[in-house]
């Protein structure tokens, strides 16, 4: 009996201690967010992922990379849609200019995240992502997905990057 009841009592405090590394972290990458939009009185948190194992900054499972390319495939099609093809580009179209130069500031990190991708390598930390949205510095709505990766800690932030959402 006193065996069930030790097994009880240390799953509870492993589980109480990822949850409040989980807590902490979010609310470290929630504070870095705020302090790096324009208008943090605006800024809305739309979803926050599970805080996972990372190995190393450059490294992303399959799954990861392609999100990130479908991600930035939508993006891709949100721009062409809206100035048909290029067509009807508007280069006072302060959307499609906010959102392609958000994405091109993406693309330096993308890159080198595809061209480094090692494999697994040891553990380095913890790695959550948070989808929000705000207003940029033209006031208009945008959304974006903020990738941040922790050391083993949790405690810092080693890297972070920003992918816009269309």
């Amino acid at each position: 009996m006193k065996k069930i009841i030790t097994v009880i009592l240390l799953g509870g405090l492993i589980l109480s201690s990822c949850t409040d590394r989980r807590r902490i972290m979010v609310s470290i990458a929630r504070d870095n967010i705020k302090s790096q939009v324009a208008y943090p009185k605006q800024l809305k948190f739309i979803g926050f992922s599970d805080v996972d194992s990372a190995f190393g900054t450059s490294y992303y499972t399959q799954g990861e990379i392609r999100g990130i390319m479908l991600t930035m495939k939508k993006v891709s099609e949100a721009i062409m849609k809206r100035t048909e093809n290029m067509t009807k580009f508007d280069p006072e179209d302060t959307y499609v200019m906010g959102l392609a130069e958000r994405q091109m500031n993406a693309v330096a990190d993308i890159r080198s995240m595809v061209m480094q991708s090692k494999e697994k390598g040891e553990w380095s930390g913890w790695k959550v992502k948070i989808d929000y949205r705000c207003k940029d510095k033209d006031g208009l709505e945008y959304r974006a997905e903020r990738w941040f990766f922790f050391d083993k800690k949790g405690k810092n932030i080693i890297k972070s990057f920003e992918l816009p959402l269309p």
